[in-house]
């Protein structure tokens, strides 16, 4: 009898019944025959029931995204390489204006087809080269997650010591190489533990439950999330600002008058300002697919977020270099990040709660947005990038989970050690990026001129109408590499002080988002140019031509009239790409 059970037991869990546990549901099958390694329900067009997110929804997002600690760090930053206050806010809006056009660019397909980034990566760079430019954006969200982990963490010891002076007490018992302290580490897992979710088997399923944990819940469901955050977040940053002003007498700039730099050295300092902007946008000019994929209609995610953005960012990145320069004229060094600024507040106070209680509810609050960014431009697309590569047994929510682990894996305080190593990651960052974006929009609006086959999105048989060759569209990648090659010995110098370059190398590196977005658009238009495809049914058609039947198709199936055909997708089909 004991054998008798113990076969049931290894019968259980043996490894055919283990892989169907962990399957998730796949949602819909388009194209005859088509295999589940290209969809599940999180890959699949967003259904009208769930796009939940009107022009208003995408202005709270969008202020309160552009109202966090990056925003403000990215300023404040850039007064610690020497520019005067109104030349580095100057350079981040500039970069700020020019990127919003570029996002709300890359958001147009996924407003109009209702799909994520991954799945509109396919059109561009083919069923299987899709997974390049998926793999390029999940490492860098690994990387970015941690670095906002471990922000909100530092603000967490701050908090900390609010509640408990005696925390400040709290003796290092790491050694000096490990690059942080007993206290930081603590913050860093508390920070974790409060946004990330743990995972418990239940009813033959791996399902992912939470603790205080925000991950669980799907993005579409987020809004009011960030309706709150956007509140509470700009009345904490102007609490700190208010204190600082009050605390220094006013609005000073003593670098206006103090730092003597030559026109080339201040123009090139400029440029990196400039393009340490775009680093802190160039993240959302991939992901807004994956955001805009839920609005209701097209023109929400544009009003919502081309104008919103620029001036909701305009603020935090004002008030980190106002207090920044204050700063330097109270203490003689500028502090520019947010943990820092909190922690000289706090220091004042030894002995006032009330004072500390304030302390504690902006330090909060800014972690509150440091969760809130993580969400919306790591998790969620980190959780849509693992559901392209693993489909059957990977969704948005336990890609989010598998993203907050691998952020412990990094070293995040390396790159939060300074204001210069803050800039180069940022510049890297948006450099890493650029080149995916500028091909999603090229091939978007000037090869396919704006006319999406859904169907074929998800048909990954050879003769498809996004296989190209093999499953690569072998223009992307050879693009991606060229274009990354310019401000290659540039980016490698920024982070590491064992290579050596030329002064011209390294000022080419202060260009490289710009330089290598303009290099890749121009080169991947060039190759349609130079070698055109064969000519489809859906590029001859006028502009967005198949969204809007996708649109009245919609609207049929909503009155009832489903054997209308609306569209006869056969004889796109028939028209392979090449």
């Amino acid at each position: 009898m004991a054998r008798f059970y113990w076969f049931q037991f290894v019968q259980r869990f043996r490894w055919d019944h283990l892989k169907d546990s962990l399957r998730v549901p796949q949602g819909q099958t388009f194209a005859e025959g088509t295999s589940s390694q290209w969809s599940n329900q999180d890959l699949a067009p967003t259904p009208p029931k769930e796009r939940k997110w009107n022009f208003w929804t995408f202005t709270a997002f969008w202020t309160a995204h552009a109202s966090d600690a990056t925003a403000w760090t990215a300023g404040s930053a850039t007064v610690a390489l020497g520019l005067t206050w109104w030349q580095a806010w100057l350079a981040l809006n500039v970069a700020h204006m020019i990127g919003s056009i570029l996002i709300v660019a890359n958001g147009r397909m996924a407003s109009r087809y209702h799909v994520g980034f991954p799945v509109c990566a396919r059109v561009s760079w083919g069923m299987w080269g899709s997974y390049m430019a998926v793999a390029m954006r999940a490492v860098i969200c690994i990387i970015w997650n941690g670095v906002n982990t471990f922000y909100a963490g530092r603000l967490v010891d701050v908090c900390l010591q609010c509640i408990w002076p005696s925390w400040a007490l709290v003796a290092n018992t790491l050694p000096d190489s490990a690059g942080i302290t007993t206290r930081e580490l603590t913050g860093f897992l508390i920070a974790w533990f409060i946004c990330e979710p743990f995972t418990l088997w239940t009813n033959k399923r791996l399902s992912i439950y939470s603790v205080q944990c925000l991950t669980f819940v799907h993005p579409r469901d987020l809004k009011w999330f960030y309706v709150a955050k956007s509140v509470i977040v700009l009345a904490a940053m102007h609490g700190i600002l208010a204190w600082w002003m009050r605390k220094n007498g006013g609005v000073h700039f003593p670098s206006q008058n103090g730092n003597q730099l030559s026109g080339s050295t201040r123009a090139w300092l400029w440029m990196q300002a400039f393009n340490s902007g775009f680093g802190a946008v160039s993240s959302l000019t991939v992901n807004q697919a994956d955001i805009a994929r839920y609005a209701k209609s097209p023109n929400d995610q544009l009003w919502g977020q081309i104008f919103v953005f620029p001036l909701a960012s305009a603020l935090p990145g004002l008030f980190g270099v106002l207090v920044a320069s204050a700063s330097q004229e109270m203490y003689g060094t500028p502090l520019w990040n947010l943990w820092d600024v909190t922690q000289k507040m706090l220091n004042q106070y030894p002995h006032d709660s009330g004072a500390r209680f304030g302390i504690f509810l902006a330090a909060a609050s800014m972690a509150l947005a440091l969760i809130g960014v993580n969400l919306a431009t790591n998790c969620l697309p980190f959780g849509s990038d693992v559901s392209a590569l693993f489909p059957k047994y990977m969704n948005i929510q336990r890609g989010q989970f598998l993203c907050c682990l691998l952020g412990l894996a990094i070293a995040p305080w390396k790159i939060l050690s300074n204001g210069t190593t803050f800039l180069a990651f940022l510049a890297g960052y948006g450099y890493w990026l650029a080149p995916v974006a500028a091909i999603l929009f090229i091939d978007y609006f000037f090869v396919q001129n704006g006319n999406i086959v859904t169907d074929e999105l998800y048909n990954g048989k050879p003769g498809g109408l996004y296989w190209y060759s093999k499953g690569w569209n072998i223009r992307a990648p050879i693009v991606t590499v060229l274009a990354l090659v310019p401000c290659l010995p540039g980016f490698a110098w920024t982070i590491s002080d064992n290579v050596k370059i030329s002064l011209n190398a390294a000022r080419l590196s202060t260009l490289s988002f710009i330089l290598t977005y303009a290099i890749a658009a121009l080169m991947y238009w060039a190759s349609y140019q130079l070698w055109p495809r064969t000519i489809t049914a859906q590029t001859n058609e006028q502009f967005e031509f198949l969204a809007e039947m996708v649109d009245e198709e919609e609207t049929s199936n909503e009155l009832g009239d489903i054997d209308k055909p609306l569209s006869d997708k056969s004889s796109i089909r028939e028209c392979p790409s090449v």
